[in-house]
């Protein structure tokens, strides 16, 4: 069976992950990990994607689109999951128990990014990597490892409402 990597930037552009992600060496290390599809929502980054040099045409099949309604779909067929920092991507990701690798955006924001991912790691919900990082991180992900992310309590708000309301039931 082969495998799926899906990789996300969201709506920002992430120059430096698409570049990584479509270069010989990351190719490469898919392609020996078993990995037959990268699928690439590169956002604002389209120019980043369209350099790549694609001599694994035979190899890897290299898809990309800058943005979807959902990206849910992707998520759900994918087997690995890289994705940029951004908490709403990284909680649906985590809800479909998928493997993944989070690394932020260093240009983007202040740090609220990158403490987050560092939190959720620390957790063992996912593996945080740097872009000078995420190739050796790749070779030594073992997703294994991970803990599944716990359901939402769905009945947490109305119980605080009814305490703050003195409302008993």
């Amino acid at each position: 069976m082969s495998r799926i990597i899906f990789v996300t930037v969201g709506s920002t552009g992430f120059d430096q992950i698409i570049s990584l992600v479509t270069s010989t060496p990351f190719l490469q290390l898919l392609i020996s990990q078993g990995f037959a599809k990268l699928v690439v929502q590169y956002g604002k980054s389209r120019n980043s994607f369209i350099k790549m040099q694609n001599n694994f045409i035979n190899e890897i099949e290299i898809i990309g689109y800058d943005y979807k309604p959902s990206l849910r779909e992707d998520m759900k067929i994918a087997d690995l999951i890289i994705s940029h920092a951004g908490s709403g991507s990284i909680l649906e990701i985590l809800r479909l128990y998928k493997p993944l690798i989070v690394v932020a955006n260093e240009n983007l924001m202040d740090n609220h990014q990158i403490e987050l991912a560092i939190e959720l790691q620390s957790k063992g919900y996912l593996v945080y990597s740097s872009i000078s990082n995420l190739l050796e991180t790749l070779k030594t992900f073992n997703y294994k490892n991970l803990i599944p992310f716990p359901q939402p309590n769905d009945t947490l708000f109305a119980n605080i409402l009814n305490e703050e309301m003195n409302v008993d039931i």
